[in-house]
């Protein structure tokens, strides 16, 4: 008999400590470390130091979030799994960068597919659920998510037709940018964001699909002469959250994060769209030309989006083919 009683008097003190948590939380101060892959001068640092200024003046101090940029603490293919561990509580990434877990992370990465913030808007839409779902299944919630500006191409000559791109050499991010250098007929080469400026100096590369932002946080001006204003896709940051650590949160706390993603996904949306025409106007002041597609480009460019978009089906499956499906439709 006393086995048994051990047993129920164990499992009557964990409830016990268990309900006394949301209390816990309550009367302490939680410390929090939130890693970003982003550097300082990144707008979307920028904004997430307001969201976390928002918490801690909203919630008293009661909990203080640090914000750790540059992927100082976490690098950007650490980010998620350490939230999902709970070695952070709370992070920011980008979730294409985890593509090959699961194809639903890498949508905005679909080249061509949605064209502008309103098109971005409705991919998000649509493509939440799906995300939610296998997030939530890992212990992550999502708060909120911000676009990049539109994503178009640094280049050392103009490009206004697809067969421009033929013989370039164009630096590649990742498998869709690799494909994409493929079916226009240029040479794709892996290169990091940091070798960038040296690689369009010594002839490595001719061209890479990026923003504006990138352009000018990388000088484009000193190696190449051309945006070209694609629009091609916005991939998006996103906030997450560990679920347990969340709803571990009284009620008021809780209410107090959402309050404030809430205010950081609209201001960030906001500044997206004005970092995208301030970037462009700096690249112009600096002696770059912005080329925008005529209509005939963009159709050409569309048909390789489809074949893009095709080659994301299928790993998505028909999950993936019914998300296109319903994004096209609307």
């Amino acid at each position: 008999m006393t086995l048994p009683k051990r047993h129920l008097l164990l499992s009557a003190l964990s409830l016990a400590l268990a309900s006394l948590m949301p209390l816990a939380a309550q009367a302490q101060n939680l410390k929090w470390n939130m890693p970003t892959p982003y550097a300082d001068g990144s707008f979307h640092t920028k904004n997430t130091r307001l969201f976390a200024d928002e918490i801690r003046q909203a919630s008293g101090g009661r909990i203080d979030i640090t914000v750790h940029s540059n992927g100082a603490l976490f690098k950007m293919p650490e980010i998620k799994r350490a939230v999902q561990t709970g070695q952070v509580p709370i992070a920011e990434t980008n979730l294409p960068a985890y593509g090959n877990e699961f194809a639903f992370f890498d949508i905005d990465g679909i080249l061509f597919l949605d064209r502008g913030y309103d098109a971005a808007e409705r991919l998000w839409k649509i493509s939440k659920p799906y995300l939610d779902k296998r997030l939530n299944a890992q212990g992550i919630t999502i708060l909120y998510t911000v676009p990049f500006p539109g994503m178009g191409m640094l280049s050392k000559k103009p490009v206004t037709k697809l067969e421009d791109f033929k013989g370039m050499k164009h630096r590649s991010w990742g498998p869709a940018a690799s494909r994409f250098a493929e079916l226009v007929g240029a040479t794709p080469t892996v290169l990091q964001a940091s070798e960038l400026s040296q690689a369009f100096t010594v002839g490595i590369v001719d061209a890479t699909l990026t923003s504006s932002t990138t352009g000018v946080a990388t000088q484009a001006w000193e190696y190449a002469k051309y945006f070209i204003d694609f629009q091609a896709a916005h991939s998006k940051d996103t906030i997450l959250i560990n679920t347990q650590v969340f709803k571990g949160l009284p009620a008021d706390l809780q209410n107090i994060i959402l309050t404030a993603a809430t205010n950081a996904e609209k201001r960030g949306w906001e500044w997206s769209k004005r970092e995208g025409d301030e970037t462009k106007a700096r690249l112009v002041k600096e002696g770059m030309t912005i080329i925008t597609p005529d209509a005939k480009f963009q159709a050409d460019l569309k048909k390789i989006g489809d074949v893009l978009a095709a080659d994301w089906e299928k790993r998505a499956g028909p999950d993936g083919v019914a998300a296109l499906k319903d994004f096209r439709n609307k």
